[in-house]
């Protein structure tokens, strides 16, 4: 047993397994079948080697537990017709994002990064530094070997040239644009109704 799932368990079970029980105790026959499904859902949560995976642990074990109800109901002969009105009980929302959430961000972070490639070097190199690092501007000046005051220029020149890559080529995945000209405006569109 590794201690670090036994630590997981102390940190993410235990606080929830009192209303874990609480909602178990509608599905299940009775306070013994609430041990036993508590019991099995510690149980193969001990027994995996890892819960790196684990982004929210409450409706992780909810979830644990519900599947070992599902697997009693279909072992059981009887089925019993309140245990499985009241199942949906354990659902507890998983805040982990969608599948397309994930593909979509994905997307964009792409996207973003390509409009970032067309900034100018050291734009680019201060673009990066502040906004994908994370670091503060007075950590980018001594990183980079920049004062304070350029770093602040680059970030808002980096900003105008993106807004205008976006204004000229639009918000398109494939408009990650390598002849982008800094400073040429977009041809402005002449509307016949006008």
């Amino acid at each position: 047993m590794h201690t670090e799932v036994v630590d997981w368990l102390t940190i993410h079970f235990l606080p929830h397994e009192a209303e874990l029980r609480r909602m178990l105790r509608r599905v299940c026959i009775g306070p013994a079948e609430v041990d036993d499904v508590v019991q099995e859902t510690c149980y193969r949560i001990l027994s995996m080697p890892s819960l790196d995976h684990v982004r929210d642990p409450k409706p992780f074990v909810f979830r644990a537990a519900k599947n070992i109800v599902l697997d009693r109901i279909k072992r059981d002969n009887v089925v019993h017709i309140e245990a499985l009105a009241n199942l949906e009980e354990l659902d507890i929302a998983d805040t982990a994002p969608s599948p397309e959430r994930v593909v979509f961000a994905r997307s964009e972070l792409e996207w973003v990064i390509g409009l970032v490639a067309n900034l100018p070097d050291r734009c680019k190199s201060v673009f990066r530094a502040r906004r994908i690092h994370g670091l503060s501007q007075q950590e980018t000046a001594e990183t980079l070997g920049l004062t304070g005051g350029v770093v602040e220029h680059e970030m808002m020149k980096g900003m105008r040239l993106m807004s205008e890559m976006i204004a000229q080529y639009g918000m398109q995945q494939e408009a990650v644009v390598s002849n982008f000209i800094p400073g040429k405006r977009p041809a402005k569109r002449i509307n016949a109704k006008d």
